[in-house]
């Protein structure tokens, strides 16, 4: 039986892909029908974290030389599970939304190949809070999107704060650089706290031009308007 299983798993097919954040390429391979259970259960849930174990969990086992995955940028997870839906299930998708001025839901037909991470021009992560002050900022993470579940269920919380919290990689002074890691949830957003308006609105555009998984539906609504919408993110396309 081993020799063939090892058959079997020799014919299945590999394909490549480059990751958007920093243009490395990686081989993978379609899931498998033991693996896309774990899609189907998934598929059945509201919480947002155990859609993104799951994917998680799809890209391990799929995509090869994958290291220290939860560190990964949300962007590279969900570009990946695209890459991998496309070759394991098929290149169309069937996203539905809601109309923002008509509240009705809209279907949609998409081809996988023709969504894309979008990227701002000018974007940065290198953020001028004063003159004796710059932070470096990190892009949304498994691990970041962890910790922001288990903080937002909290009372009282400010889920865009705790965001910044998050997602500040160092702080760097004229006489230092200080890893964001070593600081603790409670300095940290004391730092945050203090941040003037301006300062604030600086870090707010690191996210708003982050690069997103995004695509642009164009459709008409029953009153007869023609209307676009933007998807974007793992959520939009994985049911």
């Amino acid at each position: 039986m081993s020799s063939i299983l090892d058959i079997l798993k020799a014919s299945t097919p590999k394909y490549e892909l480059t990751l958007p954040s920093n243009g490395e390429i990686k081989k993978f391979r379609p899931f498998l029908v033991k693996e896309e259970k774990i899609l189907l259960i998934a598929k059945q849930s509201s919480d947002e974290m155990e859609v993104i174990h799951a994917v998680q969990e799809l890209i391990e086992s799929c995509v090869e030389g994958i290291e220290d995955i939860i560190n990964l940028p949300m962007f590279d997870i969900e570009y990946m599970y695209l890459k991998l839906r496309a070759k394991s299930i098929g290149e169309t998708v069937t996203p539905k939304f809601t109309c923002p001025k008509t509240k009705e839901t809209i279907q949609t037909k998409i081809n996988i190949n023709d969504i894309e991470v979008i990227r701002t021009k000018n974007h940065t992560n290198k953020i001028k809070i004063s003159d004796d002050l710059i932070i470096y900022m990190k892009y949304p993470s498994i691990d970041v999107m962890e910790n922001l579940n288990r903080q937002n269920k909290k009372e009282n919380q400010v889920p865009l704060y705790n965001l910044i919290v998050n997602t500040i990689d160092t702080i760097e002074t004229k006489e230092e650089t200080v890893d964001g890691d070593i600081i603790s949830a409670a300095e940290m957003g004391e730092f945050v706290g203090n941040l003037t308006k301006e300062q604030y609105e600086k870090i707010i555009k690191f996210y708003t031009t982050s690069p997103k998984l995004e695509y642009e539906v164009k459709y008409k609504t029953k009153d007869g308007e023609n209307r676009t919408f933007k998807l974007q993110g793992l959520l939009s396309f994985f049911k």
